[in-house]
């Protein structure tokens, strides 16, 4: 028992080392910056009618993430339930429901974040700052197996990379990312603030510059998509090298000061959501101005369109939906999209196959 303890806190002390010396040279690295536009899109697809999920027993409240499991399953972060996450098993249609509301051991006041790393779910609470890890047993049920708190100030956004390395955007740090260990304590701190107007008077921070993020498969590379600007950042964190893609509506932004908080002009609601595979970056785009004196509907504030780029920052292909969706993730195994999207103002959870595309985007290549 002794060895096998030795072994493993080796085996983490290695990971981190190496994973330290990576954030070392990222944080040396001067950012490079290119731009896109929609015609840089090589191909533009239509996705029309899809598959509505059908389950008497589901009900969709105010759903503010989904993700898919590789087993099979449909994770959704409900707000406003008695259970902050629901587990759809698709291959039986049974409903689970897992983390009550509540600020004890195994609960979440809200729940802001979901991702899947070795087939275990990581649940993120930026209130109560804790991460919750749940993993499945052989009857095909989520058990909590480890609980932390993030010890940083003010994490608004959590993303695992490995299952014993984290990073998260923290609202009162001086640097753009912190990385945490698998106890929640920060090992590095790296990285800069996008640039904006008048930042030789107001010093930048996550609170302006808030973001999704998405780490690859095998947690070398990582994307963040900006809420409020026009931009994608993309950390490769073996060779240090920093990406920053401007998109369409472009970087010429200020920063006001309103005492309580700081917010970027013009505003935009742009990035939503991000998700990631090996090779690829997609990310749900809206590009709506927010104009003083009106009030966007709730269609006006969610997407209805998905860049995709390469982790080299390449645009490939960018898909359109008739139905603004929040919520969305990809079953990279079967080539399946699935949305949160919202028909007659009613949240519905719509599947595509997107095969023939996958085919044809490869015969492309």
């Amino acid at each position: 028992m002794e060895n096998r303890t030795y072994i493993r806190t080796s085996l983490f002390l290695l990971v981190s080392i190496t994973f330290i010396i990576c954030f070392d040279s990222c944080s040396n690295s001067s950012p490079n910056q290119i731009s896109f536009t929609y015609e840089s899109f090589k191909k533009s697809f239509h996705l029309t009618g899809g598959t509505i999920y059908k389950n008497d027993s589901l009900f969709i409240g105010h759903p503010l993430w989904m993700r898919f499991h590789p087993d099979s399953f449909l994770i959704l972060q409900d707000d406003g339930l008695s259970h902050q996450i629901r587990i759809i098993d698709l291959k039986d249609n049974k409903v689970h429901e897992v983390i009550p509301e509540g600020r004890g051991p195994g609960e979440m006041v809200i729940g802001w974040g979901i991702s899947i790393i070795d087939k275990n779910i990581f649940a993120f609470d930026p209130q109560l700052q804790k991460v919750i890890i749940m993993t499945p047993d052989s009857k095909r049920e989520f058990r909590i197996t480890k609980e932390y708190k993030i010890d940083a100030k003010y994490p608004m956004e959590f993303c695992p990379i490995t299952k014993d390395i984290s990073v998260c955007l923290c609202g009162l740090e001086d640097n753009r990312l912190s990385f945490l260990d698998a106890n929640g304590k920060i090992v590095k701190k790296i990285g800069d603030f996008p640039p904006f107007q008048n930042d030789n008077i107001i010093k930048g921070d996550n609170g302006i510059f808030q973001a999704v993020l998405s780490a690859s498969p095998e947690g070398n590379m990582l994307a963040l998509a900006n809420k409020n600007i026009d931009l994608i950042e993309i950390y490769d964190l073996k060779s240090g090298n920093t990406l920053r893609l401007q998109g369409p509506i472009g970087l010429k932004i200020k920063v006001v000061d309103l005492g309580i908080s700081k917010i970027v002009e013009p505003r935009y609601d742009n990035y939503l959501l991000i998700t990631s595979n090996k090779n690829e970056i997609w990310t749900s785009y809206n590009g709506y101005k927010m104009e003083k004196g009106t009030q966007p509907s709730s269609s006006d504030q969610i997407p209805k369109q998905i860049f995709c780029f390469s982790w080299e920052g390449k645009p490939r292909r960018q898909f359109k939906l008739d139905y603004s969706f929040g919520g969305f993730d990809v079953d990279w195994t079967n080539n399946t999209l699935y949305t949160l999207e919202l028909r007659d103002n009613i949240p519905q959870i719509v599947s595509y196959q997107i095969n023939r595309i996958i085919k044809k985007i490869k015969n492309l290549n």
